[in-house]
């Protein structure tokens, strides 16, 4: 591996190689990292620099070679009654955008307990659950 970056949370980090980087996260619940998924790209080779966007949704890839990758890094995402987009970027962070305007704001447990869901109350006032 040439590099390595956690994201902002610190629940994820990503390890570059060759043609390829790895992710691995934190599991709150077994205290414990587990191996996530491997993006393979061909042509890529030395993965030289990792960096996170600001609010952790997205994970930008630079090679030896030049090339500059911008990869979505969420976790899932759904929408809501087609006027707001949930994005959850780790389990204690979810970012809301609402369709109509596109404005977001990112909701962020305090105590990094996970969020386990959100309820939009009169499309203008969000409440999320933690564990």
């Amino acid at each position: 591996f040439t590099c390595a970056q956690f994201n902002l949370a610190g629940h994820s980090l990503v390890v570059g190689g060759w043609n390829r980087f790895r992710n691995f996260n934190y599991n709150t619940r077994q205290s414990k990292w587990e191996e996530g998924d491997t993006k393979e790209c061909k042509n890529l080779y030395s993965v030289s620099s990792l960096a996170w966007k600001a609010d952790g949704s997205r994970l930008v890839c630079a090679s030896l070679c030049g090339a500059v990758d911008m990869f979505d890094a969420c976790i899932r995402r759904y929408r809501y009654k087609n006027k707001f987009e949930f994005t959850y970027i780790s389990p204690s962070q979810v970012i809301v955008k609402r369709l109509s305007t596109g404005t977001r704001i990112v909701l962020k447990s305090q105590y990094a307990h996970e969020i386990l869901k959100v309820n939009v109350y009169h499309d203008q006032y969000l409440v999320a659950q933690t564990d």
